[in-house]
């Protein structure tokens, strides 16, 4: 049975006993606390909070998910993955502890034709009910179930949320893969006995102390691995070996010309793995960064990378690896086909930015190689080491082969002490972020269970009663001038900041007070937080107050959060309906926009969206607002901006006759109100995503004010009419670029003029000269050697430039005796006196990196080798 048929087989079984089949949310979650989906259950974590009726009682999916925190582990076990497909079954308050034992047993024995003896129970050692239900409903023999602690039978979502025991189910692979200990059972860390299925009793929410309270209805969350059960049913001994695998490990094979043996088999298994991920992570819309879920992609690019290394494949590869993992999976996601230029090129960009850190790592490590033997020493410093790996990203394990092959090693002791010293500063940072993310469940837990109506769509104001008052002491009844508050209101205009749009500011008018309301944000999913000042009188909680937002701030975000759709369209128009949003700001004083896109927009093509934006604008469109469910927005080609897969309604928001998408922000009513568009820059925010920033309506028409005032003054300081100013311009350019050409030629000429006649002058076999013209470079001084070439004189010739501290240049050739000296052998030896780095040819090497104060030296060191090699 091949992995599609799996998935089917498993979906159907559930359908038939009555779950919903819901197709795989994200890889990006809708939950401050993860970074990425990790489980099955993350897409239900509000329903099993309560905090969000489920559509269904039972559902059914094969959710992918993302997991770093044993990355080490990866291709090196059996089991370990980054990414992988989780099987799993979920009841909100229906069904618990014995159906879904029920149901996993009979799925496995009935439906996959699993022998039952080979199958093992763990249940938490605290849970009776599960053991009674395995034992007398199931019929599982009690010898077969195992009592476990909370280490293997205790499952949480994260640092706080939902939680509760669970039951895994185990497949015995038998005595070949035991450790041979006479105890060895369930939940020994050797391969005999592998974990399939974790039924999780979801009966608790861990708060932000650690204490545990009762859901408010009790929940099941299963998740079986595909990976695993696939290699259960298809007679494998590694997840690696199934058809989810082998294929991408086959065509490495080709590649790479090695064999799948023990030696390299991790190899091919990191890279197997981590290119799953890429592929997926980048189909979600992640993209590499050096934070958040952007350094987890970059991070499994490199590592894969560096592991492709491993297996010989010295040139990027990756980009073209993703498409047997699209050929593998595409069946059951079909997105991946649409995506796989994105994600290919993505790839691309990512492994040839790597590669260059790479050779620009090997260039700064020959500087430590070359100080090390300066030095008598047999290692470097293991500081240096680190300081390579974790500012350039030069693998630590690269530099030591490196060190290996010139007879040098590092210090373990000094890495491993700077890596602990980075560990721990690290985890201070995550204290920080959890904190803060107690700190969030906190009022989470405080105001959670308040609702605002949110009337802000057709009103900026309106009277509502305060609900509940809080200062930094906590709750509290009033609230008195100077004091800083957060207050929830029954009905509130103020939009929260939410979808990349900035929230509402204004005032709460109180019968004896008033407070400026600075921020307004969402907790939970419908509890809308104001948080402000009290600058007169007092408020109140339970008084009904009059809420006012600030209309010139709200109508430039709308002018903004209406551009972004405009935008969104004509950047499809023209440049192809791969573009894909990315990311978005909207703020009174402008708007960013982020895409996916892999060149920079050229003048034409930015002047072209611009223009498609004003005219849009001055179609005077109408913009008009709908509901709908997420299918029917679907198949009437709405674009959808977030993830919202589970919500029963959607809202809609269309410029007619031009765009559509889901959207929750506030905008005009007709693109006219938007007045004016201008982009104010267009450039990179890393690999294949662009970012354009521009403003419109007033601040737009300030810009082109500006702008025509430069062109005034320009056209002032030049004297000549506008029509002609930029031919001028660029006439003044070319002229200045032909001076400058003209004077890098007259100074090379000089250079050589100089030294030619310095070394007829001199007597000696090496000559040196060393130039402070900081506008001098390397190629300026090798026309210097072209022309001294065939001077009768034999010279050695050693020019250098000064630039820093440090002294770069070039060393020579001339006459016809000592053209059997090899320089390049005879630099790099004397380099060993001064310090730094050199190479290139036998009768013409450069060097750098030579220290001002050591300059002398090495024209001595050089000069006594000379003489030794040649002696007159």
């Amino acid at each position: 049975m091949n992995s599609n048929q799996l998935r089917q087989l498993f979906l159907s079984f559930f359908e038939e006993k009555g779950h919903r089949v819901l197709p795989s949310a994200s890889l990006i979650p809708d939950d401050p606390t993860l970074l990425l989906t990790i489980a099955g259950m993350v897409p239900f974590k509000p329903f099993f909070l309560g905090k969000k009726e489920p559509l269904y009682p039972r559902v059914c999916t094969v959710q992918k998910c993302v997991r770093v925190s044993d990355l080490d582990k990866v291709g090196f076990t059996r089991r370990h993955h980054t990414f992988f497909e989780m099987l799993g079954n979920f009841s909100f308050g229906d069904y618990f502890k014995k159906e879904a034992c029920i149901f996993a047993w009979e799925f496995l024995v009935h439906r996959l034709k699993l022998s039952e003896e080979k199958l093992w129970v763990s249940v938490h050692e605290k849970d009776e009910e599960a053991f009674h239900i395995w034992k007398d409903v199931v019929g599982v023999p009690e010898e077969k179930i195992v009592l476990l602690g909370d280490e293997d039978n205790f499952w949480a979502s994260g640092p706080v949320g939902p939680c509760g025991y669970c039951s895994e189910i185990y497949f015995d692979f038998g005595e070949r893969l035991s450790c041979g200990k006479p105890e060895c059972k369930p939940g020994c860390d050797c391969d005999r006995y592998l974990e399939v299925w974790n039924l999780v009793f979801m009966e608790f929410d861990r708060q932000s102390d650690g204490s545990l309270r009762e859901l408010p209805r009790k929940n099941i969350d299963t998740g079986m691995g595909l990976e695993r059960i696939a290699s259960v049913v298809q007679g494998v001994d590694s997840n690696f070996e199934t058809d989810l695998f082998l294929p991408i490990i086959e065509e490495l094979k080709k590649r790479s010309g090695l064999d799948y043996h023990s030696s390299t088999l991790p190899f091919f298994r990191v890279v197997a793995d981590h290119v799953r991920a890429v592929t997926f992570l980048i189909a979600d819309g992640i993209f590499p960064s050096n934070e958040g879920r952007g350094y987890v992609l970059r991070r499994l690019i490199r590592r894969a990378y560096r592991y492709g290394r491993k297996l010989g494949l010295e040139k990027p590869f990756l980009y073209e690896l993703v498409f047997k993992v699209i050929e593998i999976m595409k069946d059951f996601y079909p997105e991946l086909v649409d995506k796989s230029r994105l994600i290919s090129q993505v790839v691309f960009q990512e492994e040839e930015k790597f590669d260059l850190t790479l050779k620009s790592g090997l260039s700064l490590l020959e500087e430590m190689v070359s100080k090390a033997r300066k030095e008598g020493l047999k290692t470097v410093s293991g500081r240096e080491i680190f300081k390579l790996y974790d500012t350039y990203g030069f693998p630590a394990d690269v530099a030591r082969e490196v060190l290996q092959e010139e007879g040098l090693d590092y210090s373990d002791e000094e890495f491993k002490q700077e890596m602990e010293a980075q560990r721990l500063r690290g985890k201070k940072a995550f204290q920080e972020k959890e904190q803060a993310l107690r700190d969030y469940k906190a009022l989470e837990e405080a105001l959670g269970s308040f609702k605002s109506e949110f009337t802000g769509y057709d009103s900026l104001e309106g009277e509502s009663k305060i609900l509940v008052l809080l200062s930094k002491e906590g709750f509290c009844d009033q609230a008195a001038q100077g004091e800083e508050v957060f207050l929830v209101l029954e009905r509130t205009p103020f939009y929260p900041e939410k979808g990349g749009q900035e929230w509402d500011t204004g005032f709460i008018i109180a019968p004896q007070g008033l407070a400026r309301i600075n921020r307004v944000f969402l907790v939970g999913e419908s509890c809308i937080v104001h948080q402000g000042r009290v600058e007169r009188g007092r408020l109140q909680a339970g008084e009904v107050v009059v809420a006012r937002v600030d209309s010139r701030r709200r109508r430039m975000l709308a002018i903004h959060h209406t551009c972004t759709h405009l935008l969104h369209r004509a950047l499809r128009n023209l440049l192809g309906e791969q573009v894909k949003q990315a990311g978005s700001w909207v703020g009174e004083q402008g708007l960013r926009f982020d895409f996916a896109h892999f060149a920079p927009l050229t003048e034409e093509e930015i002047k072209a969206v611009e223009a498609e934006v004003n005219a849009k604008i001055f179609e005077d469109l109408p913009v008009v607002v709908s509901y709908t469910t997420l299918e029917e927005a679907r198949r009437s080609g709405v674009i959808a901006l977030f993830d919202e897969k589970y919500q029963k309604e959607v809202r809609v928001v269309r410029v007619l006759g031009y765009s559509a998408e889901l959207c929750g922000g506030t905008h005009l009513t007709r693109t006219a109100q938007a007045g004016l568009f201008r982009i104010i820059s267009e450039g990179s925010i890393g690999s294949g995503i662009r970012r354009i920033e521009a403003v419109a309506g007033p601040l737009a028409l300030e810009r082109f004010q500006k702008d025509a005032q430069l062109v005034k003054s320009l056209k002032e300081a030049v004297e000549i009419d506008e029509s002609q100013l930029l031919d001028k311009v660029q006439g003044l350019l070319e002229e200045n670029k032909q001076l400058k050409k003209e004077l890098t030629q007259f100074k090379r000429q000089a250079t050589v003029d100089l030294v030619r006649q310095k070394i007829l002058e001199s007597k000696e076999r090496v000559f040196s000269h060393l130039f402070s013209d900081a506008s001098l470079d390397i190629e300026t001084l090798r026309p210097v050697f072209d022309e001294l070439r065939d001077q009768p004189l034999s010279r050695v010739v050693v020019l250098g430039m000064e630039k820093e501290g440090r002294v770069q240049g070039l060393v020579g050739t001339t006459g016809q005796l000592v053209r059997n000296l090899d320089l390049k052998k005879l630099v790099k030896e004397a380099l060993k006196v001064s310090g730094g780095g050199g190479g290139g040819r036998p009768h013409l090497v450069q060097f750098g990196g030579v220290p001002r104060d050591k300059w002398a030296a090495f024209v001595e060191e050089l000069c006594r080798l000379v003489n030794r090699e040649s002696p007159e």
